[in-house]
């Protein structure tokens, strides 16, 4: 049995070292459920939220606001706004470095773990936990050898088109030329919907 987790940050900046974060998503998925149950869109929206206080994070710790991140959040919907808005249940770093590792110790045992970028995301996520010294304790959790990009998987299924790492969700023919080969993971688990459930992943939280 393999369970692996998959992380995404959204965040006030493009530095990975110094940038203030709004949230972080999470999810441990199973591989032996691709079997005969294969996730879908809705377990993907079931993905574990960290929504984060900014004014913690600059006051407390010198994390930066970049204003045309700042601009460019304007520019979406009302909706996507409203998500970004600070709460009253806002987590302080402490909070989420401690929360996070609940979620982890809630979970099996993690092999890999995934991210659109590892010049990003898993460098966010150190940040954090090393401001708290809490980082050895993290990677007993998530090993440091064992974090795997979504958008090198993408850009090599697609010969490494010159959009980089998007799945193309439009284009049909592409997608099914290179996302659902028929073979098997380990002679059991059919590794096609693996590429689907990795691409509905990227679909939700990556965009």
């Amino acid at each position: 049995m393999r369970n692996d987790l998959i992380i995404d940050f959204e965040t006030f900046g493009k530095d990975a070292n110094k940038c203030a974060v709004i949230d972080c998503s999470v999810m441990v998925f199973n591989w032996d459920k691709f079997l005969d149950d294969p996730y879908n869109f809705n377990d993907v929206v079931k993905a574990k939220r960290f929504k984060l206080d900014v004014v913690n994070q600059v006051k407390k710790y010198g994390f930066e606001v970049d204003a045309s991140t700042v601009s460019w959040w304007e520019s979406l919907g009302p909706e996507v706004r409203r998500h970004i808005k600070p709460t009253p249940n806002d987590l302080t770093v402490e909070m989420f470095c401690s929360e996070f590792m609940d979620y982890l110790i809630s979970q099996p045992n993690i092999t890999y773990w995934w991210s659109r970028s590892n010049t990003f995301d898993p460098i966010i996520l150190g940040r954090l936990f090393k401001s708290q010294n809490k980082l050895l304790h993290m990677e007993e959790y998530l090993k440091f050898w064992r974090v795997r990009d979504t958008r090198t998987y993408i850009d090599a299924k697609l010969d490494f088109p010159k959009i980089n790492g998007f799945c193309p969700i439009n284009n049909t023919e592409v997608w099914e030329n290179n996302f659902k080969e028929n073979f098997h993971f380990r002679s059991t688990i059919n590794f096609s919907r693996f590429n689907e459930f990795i691409g509905c992943l990227i679909y939700k939280l990556f965009q």
